[in-house]
């Protein structure tokens, strides 16, 4: 009796060290410089980064199963965080890596992952994000934006000037742009629900293009799909040139001349003029899809 007694006991140690390393909890502080350079990295799990006004990295969360352990690296001038897996790790978590990480808001911010969401807010500095199939989100107005992904979704509170956008089938989706922008997806949408442009280059292969951003007094605007459609929100009385051109699809315009046929043998139409002189080039190309030009 005994014996038994000692055996379950002994089991039950064996389940609960199990349990403790498929969900390691992590609580650690490290002082770092204001503008120091985060470097952070993930495999799989989800990643909430929040910019705050204190000289310190904060790390709090649980480990997923699969990893070893938490790799903290504090310079003079960087910071450098990864979640290092065991080298048996085969891209599955029954529990999930969860991270919430808080960094100085000042400081330019970097993350890879693969199939880890992030999730960023609060940030003044640069972010440098990359994913290969986990959704990002940024909330706010960092300094400058980059961001890659490829089968997950983009979401962009607000697009600083020279933000650069791509993905290959998740959605692009930018609430406010604040100047120039290049956003480039495959089979997924690109839509701009707002803002002022000063200058951009959006461009997909089947995807759709949506841009209710107003083109702004200089900067010239290129737009261009293969098959997906594209609408564009304008100031019918800003000054501008425009240059529209499908092969099969069909050209509206709200404000301005009608769209005309290149050959009596194609079904191609192109639509130019003018408001004015002086202003952006906007030019906007679809091979298939639908172009619209809908006054503001």
């Amino acid at each position: 009796m005994k014996t038994n007694k000692t055996a379950v006991a002994l089991t039950l140690m064996i389940l609960a060290a199990g349990l403790t390393w498929s969900a390691q909890t992590v609580n650690e502080r490290h002082p770092v410089a204001r503008g120091a350079e985060i470097n952070i990295e993930n495999i799989a799990g989800s990643l909430t980064i929040v910019g705050w006004d204190t000289a310190e990295v904060q790390i709090e969360g649980t480990l997923g199963d699969g990893v070893e352990g938490l790799d903290v690296e504090v310079d003079d001038d960087s910071v450098s965080i990864e979640v290092e897996y065991d080298e048996d790790y085969h891209g599955r978590q029954v529990t999930e890596t969860v991270l919430t990480i808080r960094v100085p808001s000042s400081s330019p911010v970097s993350v890879e992952t693969i199939s880890s969401s992030i999730d960023v807010s609060g940030f003044r500095g640069a972010l440098d994000l990359e994913s290969v199939s986990g959704r990002i989100t940024v909330k706010g107005m960092p300094e400058s934006l980059d961001i890659e992904n490829v089968s997950g979704a983009i979401s962009v509170e607000s697009a600083p000037d020279k933000s650069d956008l791509a993905s290959v089938s998740g959605s692009i989706t930018v609430g406010v742009a604040m100047g120039s922008l290049d956003a480039e997806n495959v089979s997924g949408s690109i839509v701009i629900e707002g803002g002022t442009l000063a200058g951009a280059d959006l461009e997909t292969v089947s995807g759709n293009i949506t841009c209710k951003a107003i083109p702004g007094s200089q900067g010239d605007i290129d737009m261009e799909t293969m098959s997906g459609s594209i609408t564009l929100v304008v100031d019918a009385g800003a000054v501008a040139s425009y240059d529209l051109e499908t092969f099969s699809g069909t050209i509206a315009n709200e404000f301005g001349p009608e769209p005309k046929k290149l050959s009596k043998y194609t079904p191609e139409k192109e639509l130019r003029f003018n408001t004015g002189t002086g202003g952006p080039s906007i030019s906007l190309n679809s091979f298939s899809g639908s172009i619209k030009l809908v006054s503001h």
